[in-house]
């Protein structure tokens, strides 16, 4: 069970650091099972949720891999942005079924890509500024609509997740845009200048001005955890670990509830 982060019904909470790992990587994901996977350009390696090295994969010859979807580790989803591939892995970085162009298939300036129930995806498209899902067979099945003008602003997503029925959209300039299942919005939780949400235990936690914060979703409360690492990339959770990378170290977090 995930923490609650700072002071919430009495409760505090700290880090205790487990483990360093010497890496370089330009972002971090964690999978269902707790697996860790480090992303630099096109290369993924992965490690186990105690950070020791399993395995790498670079033989995706498609530039840099903008998304890694790992919230299912049988057939997690990478998408490269700049050449509008979508490819599926498995659980030994290997690719698993064929590969998706976006493009080809009339989404030709995909910016957003994240998995969905079903075997299903979730695309926004920059070019119609639409949320368009896909089921496996890459047929439509839910359209948000132009969202430019359904919200009255451009949108320009930088990071989506499906999280417990709902679609996720973290827009840096207007805060995280939450819509369901039919692609329909519903609402905007105002927090600006993230670069990456994580959704668990029905909150979204988030990293701004080195701390890590805990919005929920259900009481729409936020609390907060100062953190003493200064030079912090990205960020994931898995249980009750906080796993960061900086420049050159993945750090293993241990949180400890009292």
């Amino acid at each position: 069970m995930l923490f609650l982060v700072g002071n919430v019904n009495a409760q505090e909470s700290y880090l205790e650091l487990e483990k360093k790992v010497p890496v370089q990587a330009d972002f971090i994901e964690s999978d269902n099972i707790g697996n860790i996977y480090l992303v630099k350009g096109g290369e993924i390696r992965k490690y186990t949720e105690s950070g020791n090295f399993v395995l790498k994969n670079s033989a995706l010859a498609f530039g840099e891999i903008s998304t890694l979807d790992a919230s299912n580790a049988l057939k997690m989803i990478t998408f490269f942005k700049d050449l509008s591939q979508v490819i599926y892995l498995d659980n030994q970085l290997s690719e698993r079924g064929d590969r998706v162009s976006l493009d080809m298939i009339g989404y030709v300036q995909g910016t957003a890509v994240c998995r969905s129930y079903n075997e299903g995806i979730w695309i926004f498209d920059q070019t119609t500024f639409e949320l368009i899902r896909l089921d496996e067979q890459l047929e439509p099945t839910a359209q948000s609509g132009n969202l430019s003008q359904i919200l009255g602003f451009v949108p320009d997503p930088n990071y989506i997740r499906e999280y417990n029925k709902w679609l996720y959209v973290n827009d840096p300039n207007e805060g995280v845009l939450v819509f369901d299942w039919y692609g329909s919005y519903t609402k905007r939780i105002p927090v600006s200048g993230l670069k990456k949400i994580v959704l668990r235990s029905d909150k979204i936690f988030y990293i701004k001005d080195n701390k890590l914060f805990s919005y929920d979703l259900k009481a729409a409360e936020t609390s907060e955890m100062k953190l003493e690492q200064a030079d912090i990339i990205d960020f994931t959770l898995h249980d009750d670990k906080l796993l960061l990378i900086t420049q050159n170290e993945l750090l293993i977090y241990r949180i400890i509830v009292k």
